[in-house]
């Protein structure tokens, strides 16, 4: 819901600001054939860089998408893998994620194997 409210305003502003460059500039325009062959894609090129702007922001919704861990280890030793927040640089801080952990883990009797897939607290 969140992520289509921020289209919503997304798309509405680039309109807005399609119509703020070419109504006051063909309002004020004097005469000639047909000043729409300027304003439009003057105005057109204004509401594009509003779209890609808001765009960016629109797609980047909190605790949007999945994050994805994989992880395998082998025996032979002590093996610590993490991935989840306690990882160095691993996960987002705060935000609400949809986490999709995938873990294997093999031993020959003669290692330790502590894997962690989410957040360690």
């Amino acid at each position: 819901m969140q992520a289509a409210l921020r289209w919503l305003v997304a798309v509405a502003s680039s309109a807005l600001a399609f119509a703020g460059v070419a109504v006051p500039w063909a309002v004020l325009s004097e005469g000639g054939d047909d000043p729409w062959d300027v304003i439009g894609p003057v105005a057109g090129v204004v509401a594009a860089g509003v779209l890609a702007a808001l765009g960016w922001w629109a797609s980047q919704a909190g605790g949007a998408g999945v994050r994805r861990v994989r992880q395998s280890a082998r025996g032979g030793g002590r093996i610590t893998q993490t991935g989840g927040n306690a990882g160095a640089g691993a996960g987002s801080s705060g935000a609400a994620v949809r986490e999709d952990v995938r873990q294997r883990a093999r031993s020959d009797g003669t290692g330790d194997i502590d894997q962690v897939g989410g957040d360690r607290a």
